[in-house]
C-alpha cells in the first residue's frame, strides 16, 4: 500500500486500522509522511489573493510567517492560521491553498505561522512558536498592514490544538493579543488523550508536559473568559469526544460556542488543506469567520 493511501486511512478510518500500521516509528517514515503532507498543495491555486512571506525575529530565534490579503480597499479583519499535521509535519507551503481559500472567501487577512516540528523540537517549542509569533503579529500589525481591532485565530487538527493553547495563554498574560473568536477544525485537544497518540509521543517529553496548563486545553484549570469558540468536527473523528467535551466545558463557563458536525466523514484534513473540493466544512468555516468578524 502506498504511503499516501496509508495517510488517508489513518486520517479517515477507525482506530483499529491505525493499530495495524507502524506509523511514524522511524525517521524514514516521518520524512515520508512529511513529503506526503507537502504534496497536498495543488500545483496551481484557484484563489487570487496577494501573498508575501516574512521572517520575524523572536527573542532567541527567527520564524517564518506568510501573509494573505484579499482584493479590495480598506481595512480588513486579521485571522492567524495554524496548520496541522500531527505535530511532526506541515509548513507554510503544505497549507497554502486553505489559507488562500479562507482569505478570498471570507474577505479577511490571513497570517500563517511556520512553527518548529517534532520530534526534532520537543515541548514546548511549537507552543512557544505559535504564541510568540501571534504576539509578534499583534504588536507589528502596522508593519504588516493589518488591523487588530478585529483579530482572531484558527487552525485545523494539531493547529487547532495550538490555537486553543494560544488563546488560553493570551487570556492569562498581560498585554497579550485579544481575540474576537477562535475557530477549531478537526481539533485534538487532549495532549494525553487516545487520539493521535503516536504523534503526541514524538512531541511531549513526559506526563508533566501533557498535564501542564497549556499541554491539554481540554483540561485547563480555567476556561472562563474565553472568546466565542467555533468548532468544526467530522462525524467519525477519533477526537470527537475531546471536542464535544471541550465545547460543553466552555458553555458551562459562559463562553459562546457553536459547533458543526460534518456528517459521514472522519478526520478529513487532506481535503480540508488542499481544497481539492469545497466541502461543507469549508463553507461552514467561512460562515463562522464572517459571523465572528461581523462581516455581512
Amino acid at each position: 500500500m502506498k504511503l499516501f493511501a496509508i495517510l488517508i486511512i489513518i486520517f479517515l478510518a477507525p482506530t483499529e486500522i491505525m493499530a495495524q500500521v507502524a506509523w511514524l516509528s522511524t525517521s524514514e517514515s516521518i520524512n515520508q509522511f512529511r513529503e506526503q503532507v507537502e504534496a497536498m498543495k495543488p500545483t496551481t491555486s484557484q484563489y487570487d489573493v496577494k501573498v508575501f512571506d516574512k521572517i520575524i525575529q523572536l527573542a532567541d530565534r527567527e520564524l517564518g510567517i506568510r501573509v494573505y490579503k484579499p482584493k479590495g480597499d480598506g481595512p480588513k479583519p486579521t485571522l492567524v492560521y495554524v496548520h496541522g499535521a500531527c505535530w511532526v509535519a506541515g509548513s507554510l507551503d503544505s497549507h497554502d491553498e486553505i489559507c488562500r481559500y479562507l482569505s478570498e472567501k471570507s474577505d479577511v487577512n490571513i497570517i500563517a505561522i511556520n512553527y518548529r516540528l517534532a520530534p526534532e523540537n520537543k515541548y514546548p517549542a511549537a507552543h512557544n512558536d505559535v504564541y510568540e509569533a501571534t504576539e509578534w503579529i499583534w504588536n507589528h500589525a502596522d508593519e504588516l498592514g493589518v488591523e487588530t481591532d478585529n483579530f482572531a485565530i484558527a487552525g485545523e487538527s494539531t493547529g487547532a490544538y495550538f490555537t486553543a493553547a494560544t488563546v488560553l495563554k493570551s487570556k492569562d498574560t498581560e498585554n497579550s493579543p485579544k481575540f474576537s473568536f477562535q475557530l477549531l477544525v478537526y481539533a485534538a485537544l487532549d495532549g494525553g488523550g487516545s487520539s493521535w497518540s503516536e504523534c503526541k509521543k514524538l512531541y511531549f517529553n513526559n506526563k508533566s508536559d501533557v498535564r501542564s496548563e497549556y499541554g491539554s486545553p481540554l483540561w485547563s484549570k480555567n476556561l472562563s473568559g474565553l472568546p466565542p469558540t467555533y468548532n468544526i468536527l467530522g462525524e467519525y473523528e477519533i477526537s470527537r469526544s475531546e471536542e464535544e467535551l471541550f465545547m460543553r466545558k466552555l458553555e458551562e463557563k459562559g463562553v459562546v460556542t457553536k459547533s458543526f458536525i460534518y456528517a459521514g466523514v472522519g478526520h478529513d484534513v487532506s481535503i480540508w488543506a488542499s481544497v481539492s473540493k469545497e466541502t461543507p466544512a469549508h463553507l461552514k468555516a467561512v460562515e463562522y469567520i464572517k459571523a465572528g468578524f461581523h462581516i455581512e
